[in-house]
């Protein structure tokens, strides 16, 4: 067994490479769906900060910002008087619910430690771009996982399982891409491999002490430096995402199988960090200690009736989590996501905790963490969406037991055994470097790669990740002046692209200029019936493949027009079964439009009437009229829900059944019918949507531009 001297200086060197490879690629991976919505909470977060450094000077100049990335829903921007003293910036449940959106209702779910995280990069590199900042601290903590891990593995079992695990963590597709962005998902499965290693260290004592062996039945006392740490790492797991609360199961169905002596004070003593560490870096909590807790924890236990997803697996769309994927999806989406020689690891790793689970306590620790998030993702009624991201930290456990495989095969092959590891690792290396910059759509040579995975039925990308850097040049480069881009669905992350330049100006419906592109990402679970009417039958300008299997497609926007386009006028009345099923989408998704230009910066009556327009053009080409209907008869009720700012449109004096009457008449009554008024109300706004929006994991509302 290596020193302790050595494995440090193996570590340190394996976090270093990490982190220099990780900040090499940074730049080549694409804004994803949810940092958009990161942004725009760490922006809050940093005017928090600068308002607590100087509360009088901060509120003699303060100004709610115009447009935010994060959503607008929620709490109101603080007046001036409320962000002038330090009392009402620590204290005041007002003023903290909105710096803080965070750990509350939908959408704003989340905890705030990854936020938090995200302004890492302000301190260490502040002339760097928003997104860089942003992604840096998430980096650092990818990194330096990688670099624990392979410390805590060379000790026990040597350098060779030890570069198989660190490989199976940096090298696995999916760890490696969410290890960059400014989201949540890697940070909370760095936390859990962190907190499983840290418990481990705790119990044990150290193979130095044992002759190069581990033993968990020693009387001594807390080794108190790892208890802490275990306990600051499982309340920063807790604090990331409600997944992260489920940490302590594992840990004391171990301590009761193996009855350890020291296990059970540490879970009691780490626990104890960890909650004060939770409240400690959760202002809003601080007035609302268990306000606050119910509130989070009763939100995202709701999540079925305020976000539905839908996802394709094996061919099947399931929307979830009201809806439930089988019982047997993580299993099979480990074997799909997962390079062979890892999988392969892992699985000699499973046989050796079985073989040893008397002799080595640690094995079944972490097969239990691996099994365990497994289940937790497969039971009914849980977020199901985007492949594996909803239970990533179980590949973070999976590549701990691939260093106990990594162990076996060393031990019983010899050199074999280490050439097997290496030629893992370079699976891992290749799989990786082959599907840059879209590593998310990676899929095993198991089943066929990426072409293979979706021939079975699965969604080829999902997190809008194909937005390369060379898709975003082309929109770009073939944009003209006045030219505008519509995408099928709206995360702020376009706002920033926008604002740093990466994409034309004009993308929102009230933008002057003409719609140019529409551009789509092949998420199939996910498509509007305009969507799939394109695919269909359009001919994209513009594609993003990878391995013969198109991620995204730019069509030219008279396709669009001509997939919306009714049958000529004068043929009749037209059925709901009848109408194209573009059209029939249409009214749907125009309520969803209505939601990414009303946030803009325009005067409520003006944003009423451009959504009076657009509900009629949903309405005229859903019934065949043309498009001089759109603010005539028929309009009824214009109803959709903005939550946050409640606008809404008073049907036509002629009211519902008699407008609807005179819209499904000749086709003289469909272009004249109901000439009355709309009548704005503002003080009377009540508008919902035909369907709930869309979201990811509470973090964005699907504004979808159709």
């Amino acid at each position: 067994m290596p020193t302790r001297r050595t494995a440090l200086t193996g570590a340190l060197a394996v976090a270093l490479t990490t982190l220099a490879l990780m900040l090499a690629t940074e730049p080549r991976l694409a804004i994803v769906w949810d940092e958009g919505y990161s942004l725009g909470r760490e922006a809050r977060l940093r005017l928090w900060f600068r308002a607590l450094a100087d509360p009088p000077g901060f509120a003699a100049t303060w100004v709610p910002p115009a447009r935010e990335l994060v959503q607008q829903v929620g709490a109101p921007p603080p007046r001036r008087e409320q962000v002038a003293t330090r009392g009402a910036l620590l204290f005041d449940p007002a003023v903290l619910a909105w710096f803080w959106p965070f750990a509350r209702e939908e959408p704003h779910g989340h905890p705030p430690l990854y936020a938090l995280v995200g302004l890492i990069g302000d301190v260490l590199t502040p002339w760097r771009s928003d997104l860089s900042r942003a992604r840096l601290g998430p980096i650092l903590i990818f990194s330096l996982t990688a670099g624990f891990l392979f410390g805590f593995v060379a000790r026990r079992w040597g350098v060779w399982p030890a570069l198989a695990a660190a490989g199976a963590w940096v090298f696995q597709p999916n760890l490696f891409a969410h290890g960059h962005y400014a989201t949540y998902d890697a940070l909370l499965s760095s936390l859990w491999l962190g907190a499983t290693l840290a418990f481990a260290n705790a119990v044990e004592d150290p193979p130095e002490d044992l002759g190069g062996s581990v033993t968990t039945t020693s009387p001594r006392r807390l080794r108190w430096g790892w208890t802490v740490a275990f306990g600051l790492l499982a309340g920063c797991a807790a604090d990331t995402k409600l997944t992260g609360w489920f940490l302590p199961i594992p840990f004391l169905v171990w301590t009761a199988l193996y009855r350890s002596r020291r296990a059970l004070p540490t879970l009691l003593a780490g626990g104890a960090v960890a909650l004060a560490f939770l409240y400690l870096i959760n202002p809003p909590w601080w007035t609302e200690p268990i306000a606050g807790m119910t509130r989070f924890i009763g939100s995202n236990l709701r999540r079925a009736e305020t976000i539905r997803i839908k996802t394709l697996f094996l061919g099947r769309v399931v929307s979830t989590p009201d809806g439930s994927l089988p019982w047997y999806n993580t299993v099979v989406w480990t074997v799909f996501v997962t390079p062979v020689g890892f999988l392969a690891l892992a699985l000699a790793g499973v046989g050796r905790s079985l073989r040893r689970a008397r002799t080595e306590p640690f094995g079944v620790l972490a097969v239990g963490h691996w099994a365990f998030l497994l289940a937790l993702r497969a039971l009914p009624h849980t977020p199901g969406h985007d492949g594996v991201r909803q239970f990533l930290p179980a590949f973070g456990m999976l590549a701990v037991v691939a260093g106990l495989g990594g162990a076996s095969v060393v031990e019983g092959l010899g050199k074999w055994g280490r050439r097997l590891i290496g030629v893992a690792v370079v699976e891992g290396v290749f799989s990786v470097a082959l599907m840059m910059p879209v590593p998310l759509s990676y899929d095993s040579p198991l089943v066929g790669g990426l072409p293979g995975a979706a021939a079975l039925g699965m969604e080829p990308t999902y997190y809008w990740d194909s937005l390369t850097v060379e898709a975003r040049a082309w929109l770009r480069a073939n944009t003209p002046p006045g030219g505008k881009v519509r995408f099928a669905t709206f995360p702020t992350s376009w706002l920033y692209l926008r604002d740093a330049h990466e994409l034309p100006p004009g993308l929102l419906l009230n933008d002057p200029g003409v719609w140019t592109w529409y551009v789509v990402q092949n998420r199939p679970g996910a498509f509007s019936p305009l969507d799939r009417a394109l695919i269909r039958r359009g001919e994209p300008a513009f594609t993003v493949v990878r391995w013969g299997v198109p991620l995204l497609w730019v069509f030219p926007y008279p396709q669009v027009e001509e997939a919306l386009r009714p049958p000529s006028p004068g043929l009749g009345s037209r059925s709901k079964k009848t109408r194209p099923a573009a059209a029939r989408g249409f009214r749907t998704d125009a309520g969803r439009d209505l939601k990414a230009f009303c946030r803009e910066d325009q005067s409520l009556l003006t944003r009423a009437v451009n959504l009076g327009g657009a509900l009629g053009a949903g309405v005229a080409l859903g019934s065949g009229v043309d498009d001089r209907s759109h603010f005539a008869g028929g309009l009824l009720v214009a109803e959709v829900h903005l939550r946050h700012l409640e606008v809404a449109l008073l049907r036509l004096r002629a009211g519902r059944g008699r407008g609807r009457a005179r819209l499904n008449g000749h086709a003289r009554g469909r272009r004249t019918g109901g000439l009355l008024a709309l009548r704005l109300e503002v003080t009377s706004v009540r508008v919902r949507s035909d369907e709930p929006e869309q979201g990811y994991d509470g973090q964005s509302d699907q504004l979808a531009t159709h």
